[in-house]
């Protein structure tokens, strides 16, 4: 017996909202991970790769997620932290991942220009504090 198009139909968007729920909750899961592993590259004080994982936790989008948003202000607290102890190379790379990963997400339902703000302050505010003040 052929399915009839309302069924056909019917089939194909539990298909599609299956491999879209799955997709979402493995998406999830790799913030969660990312997220775990910058803090633990964190707490050696491995800094370009707790900056590379905390990025790619603030691109894990998915919606009512709370992995993106944590990895941004993980990004943040450590760009604003190596700004402090003077270690501008380590800020610069924090604040620049941060303005990538919220111009990498942005979308009509989730609008990252606060993180692009916030990234671009505090790259400004390196470039105004002279090299040797740093020291």
């Amino acid at each position: 017996m052929k399915p009839s198009v309302g069924q056909a139909a019917w089939l194909a968007a539990l298909v599609l909202s299956g491999v879209i729920g799955v997709a979402a909750a493995r998406e999830a899961s790799a913030g969660a991970r990312e997220l775990a592993a910058a803090d633990s590259d964190a707490a050696r004080g491995n800094w370009p790769d707790a900056i590379a994982h905390a990025r790619a936790a603030a691109e894990a989008a998915v919606p009512a997620s709370p992995w993106p948003e944590r990895g941004f202000r993980r990004l943040d607290s450590i760009g604003r932290d190596a700004t402090a102890r003077g270690d501008e190379p380590i800020a610069r790379l924090a604040f620049a991942a941060m303005r990538t990963a919220a111009l990498e997400t942005r979308s009509p339902w989730s609008d990252r220009t606060d993180w692009v703000d916030r990234a671009e302050q505090g790259l400004s505010r390196l470039t105004a504090t002279p090299a040797s003040a740093s020291h």
